[in-house]
C-alpha cells in the first residue's frame, strides 16, 4: 500500500480525521517561513493525529494507525536523507544539473495504457539510480515522463548521462519491447537548494536545453563542457551549436556526446583485404 493509498484508508475508517488533518497542515504552514514543501513537516502535523486516533478506535484501525506512523517515519527519514545527499552535493563550486526527458512518452502512453506507462518509467528510475550511484548523483525529482538529477561536478554529471544514454539505447537493442528513447540536457551552475529540491535561473536553462535535444542524445551546455572536458578521457564531444534559448536574449553554445559505440566504431581498423584474390576486370 502507497502513502495515498494508507491516507485514503485512514480517512475512510475515521471521518473524523479530516477536519483535525486539516488544521493540523494549516497550522504547520503557518508556522513556517515558507511553504511546506517537505514530507518532513507533513508528518511532524500528521502524526499525533495518528496516535490521537489510536485511543479512540478499535484494534483493527489501531493495526492500521501504526502501519501508518511507520510509514510516516520512514518517508521522512529518507526524505532528511533526500536533503542531507543534496546539501553536499551543492557543497562545490559547480553542481551537475541534468534533466531527462523519455521522448514520445505521449503517444507511447495513448497506445499501450497507463499501466505499460508506469512500468516503463519504473524501470527507468532503476536503470537511473544504478548510474547515479557510482558518481555520488542524486534523483532530485520525477516531472512527469521525466527526471531531475544532480551531481557532484560537471564532469560526473556528464558521466551520467553518457553512461545513461548508452545503457538505454543497448537495453533497447537487445530487448525490442524497451521502447525508451532519452533526451538528456546537461548543465553546470550554482542552483538554489530549498529543502530537497534545486531551483534558479540554472535549473531552468537546463530544461531548456532540452528543446534542442533529439533522442538518445545529450546536449551539453558550454559551461558544463569547459569545466568537464579535462577530466572526460573517455567522452568526446561533436562541434559545437548556437541555439536560441526560450526567455533569453543572448543564444547559448551546446553540444552533442558521440555515442561510445560510434566512437569505438570509428575507432576500429579496417578489415585487411590483402589476402583476397584480386577481382577479374572485363577486357
Amino acid at each position: 500500500m502507497n502513502m495515498r493509498q494508507a491516507i485514503l484508508a485512514a480517512l475512510r475508517r475515521d471521518p473524523t480525521l479530516v477536519p483535525n488533518i486539516t488544521e493540523s497542515l494549516r497550522q504547520k504552514i503557518e508556522q513556517e517561513e515558507g511553504p511546506m514543501l517537505s514530507v518532513v513537516q507533513a508528518a511532524e502535523a500528521l502524526e499525533p493525529i495518528i496516535e490521537d486516533a489510536l485511543k479512540k478506535r478499535p484494534s483493527r484501525l489501531r493495526k492500521f494507525g501504526l502501519k501508518s506512523a511507520h510509514m510516516l517515519a520512514s518517508l521522512a527519514l529518507e526524505d532528511d536523507e533526500s536533503q542531507s545527499k543534496l546539501a553536499q552535493i551543492a557543497k562545490g563550486s559547480h553542481v551537475g544539473i541534468v534533466f531527462v526527458d523519455v521522448a514520445g512518452f505521449t503517444e507511447f502512453t495513448a497506445e499501450k495504457g497507463d499501466e505499460a506507462a508506469i512500468q516503463l518509467l519504473t524501470e527507468l528510475q532503476r536503470m537511473i539510480d544504478r548510474c547515479l550511484k557510482p558518481l555520488r548523483g542524486q534523483c532530485v525529482k520525477r516531472l512527469g515522463d521525466g527526471f531531475l538529477l544532480a551531481f557532484p561536478s560537471a564532469s560526473q554529471a556528464v558521466r551520467g548521462a553518457a553512461s545513461l544514454r548508452d545503457v538505454v539505447v543497448q537495453r533497447r537493442q537487445k530487448d525490442p519491447n524497451f521502447p525508451a528513447r532519452l533526451r538528456i540536457a546537461v548543465h553546470a551552475g550554482e542552483p538554489l537548494v530549498e529543502q530537497d529540491d534545486l531551483l534558479g535561473h540554472d535549473v531552468n536553462l537546463t530544461a531548456r536545453i532540452l528543446d534542442h535535444c533529439r533522442p538518445d542524445e545529450v546536449v551539453v551546455s558550454d559551461a558544463a563542457m569547459e569545466l568537464s572536458e579535462r577530466r572526460l578521457r573517455k567522452i568526446t564531444f561533436d562541434d559545437k551549436r548556437i541555439v536560441k534559448i526560450r526567455g533569453l536574449s543572448t543564444p547559448v553554445a551546446i553540444y552533442s556526446v558521440i555515442p561510445a559505440a560510434t566512437i569505438e566504431k570509428l575507432a576500429s581498423p579496417a578489415p585487411d583485404r590483402g589476402d583476397e584474390e584480386p577481382r577479374s576486370v572485363p577486357g
